[in-house]
């Protein structure tokens, strides 16, 4: 079974280094990718992705924000996208951060 992803990221060099991975392990399509929380909003009403890969600090509007959009219109359709964020904090609580914010996963870069 495949399952489709987004990636999103302002930078160019992480979409690339994260869609090389997914590809080389198989299962994922990549359906498409983006660079800010815009971006991500918009892409996940047109592709309708089983997961979204969200970098948490991006210009624009940030993975919180996104998050925070994305978990009110799932409120309206009953659907539950996974959102696994990435972020270069590896700090104490930055896990817990996240995960209290919505996301579902947590993924240090």
């Amino acid at each position: 079974m495949t399952i489709s992803a987004l990636i999103i990221d302002d930078e160019q060099l992480a979409r690339d280094e994260l869609k090389y991975l997914l590809d080389q392990a198989g299962g994922v399509d990549v359906v498409a990718q983006g660079a800010n929380g815009i971006e991500a909003v918009d892409l996940i009403e047109e592709h309708h992705p089983d997961v979204v890969f969200l970098d948490v600090q991006m210009p624009e509007m940030d993975g919180f924000e996104a998050t925070r959009l994305i978990r009110a219109s799932e409120r309206a359709t009953g659907r539950h996208i996974q959102i696994a964020a990435m972020t270069a904090h590896a700090m104490a609580g930055d896990r817990e951060r996240c995960l209290q914010a919505g996301m579902d996963d947590y993924i240090s870069k």
